[in-house]
């Protein structure tokens, strides 16, 4: 998978040799800041569905995802990764940030391109992962993937204490999103994690939502409890569970 939402740094092949020195110092300083965030923060994948059927409610995910990142700095300190995938066959993964609004900004640029869903390549990739994650959040409405793959790579994400939470975007009359229900529901279970749907129109329930998971993945039940309690059914039940449930592994 590309590391390629960081492609508007200079790669520096056009710079002298002494602002090459200054790069190369300050690339080693930001490796060192990130070490630090890995051992004193959670870490939490952020993977967004961005094929065609989304772009109608891709402000309200930019506004969620906005609120949860803004939630983490409140909380505690989490180094975040998003992914995304969209079109034929792009999928993408971003640095570790342990500032979101980084991947805050880069999320304001990306749009959606129609194609089918990725999700496996989302979770393959979290399985990948070598340092412990305090959990995955995936925020979607179709999919097209294998079932019993999802199903088993769930299954993987729970045997590593990786809980998936996912947010299904559910439309009453979506056919296709009726079908994805049954299979994002078994996934969270056997993932030990939490499923969540939410209206199209309903940017206030994902941004509550996903604020909650934030502060789950920043600091734990104990975080979740700093968070004020939600106006929204769908969260108040999300944040009931969430204090329920262990605190993210430690590293």
């Amino acid at each position: 998978m590309d590391n390629a939402l960081d492609k508007w740094r200079d790669d520096g092949r056009s710079l002298s040799p002494e602002r090459k020195r200054i790069k190369e110092a300050l690339a080693l300083l930001g490796h060192e800041e990130m070490r630090e965030a890995r051992r004193a923060a959670g870490r939490l994948i952020v993977a967004v569905d961005l094929t065609g059927s989304r772009e109608h409610s891709l402000l309200q995910s930019r506004l969620a995802m906005a609120a949860m990142f803004d939630t983490i700095k409140a909380v505690g300190t989490v180094a975040v990764k998003l992914v995304y995938y969209r079109g034929s066959n792009e999928c993408r993964a971003s640095q570790w940030h342990s500032d979101p609004d980084i991947l805050s900004r880069y999320m304001q640029r990306l749009s959606c391109e129609g194609g089918p869903t990725q999700i496996a390549r989302v979770l393959r990739h979290a399985l990948a992962e070598k340092e412990p994650v305090a959990g995955v959040v995936f925020v979607g409405d179709h999919c097209e993937d294998d079932p019993s793959e999802l199903c088993k790579l769930a299954a993987a994400l729970g045997e590593r204490t990786m809980p998936l939470f996912v947010f299904h975007e559910c439309a009453d009359h979506d056919e296709r999103t009726l079908k994805a229900k049954p299979i994002f529901e078994f996934m969270a279970q056997a993932s030990g994690g939490v499923y969540a749907e939410f209206k199209p129109d309903s940017g206030t329930v994902l941004r509550e939502m996903l604020s909650n998971v934030g502060a789950f993945a920043a600091a734990g039940p104990e975080g979740v409890r700093q968070v004020a309690v939600p106006k929204t059914p769908e969260a108040q039940q999300l944040q009931g569970r969430l204090r329920l449930m262990l605190g993210p592994a430690s590293e």
